[in-house]
């Protein structure tokens, strides 16, 4: 019985990361959001401030996920990386 609640909490855990993080190797300055969510997928979440557009990606490295930011200005990449790394302003 352990094992099945082990193994089912693991799943659940892989389940709330939507894609390796090795897709961010994609992720290009200068792309466009349309190229941006052809090569992630749609962004768990977004947000906007000015004209700056955050698109969030909640991805899995291994066995834990981390959260990745894509921060576009005027609609092109600008900036990307884990939160904390290159002074994205979030």
């Amino acid at each position: 019985m352990k094992k099945i609640i082990l193994s089912a909490m693991v799943t659940l855990l892989l389940l709330g990361c939507a894609a390796s993080a090795s897709k961010i190797n994609g992720v290009k300055l200068g792309m466009g959001r349309g190229t941006v969510i052809e090569i992630m997928g749609e962004p768990s979440s977004t947000s906007e401030s000015e004209g700056v557009l955050y698109l969030k990606y909640r991805l899995r490295d291994g066995l834990l996920c981390d959260d990745y930011y894509i921060r576009l200005i005027d609609g092109k990449v600008d900036a990307y990386g884990q939160f904390g790394e290159f002074s994205l302003g979030y």
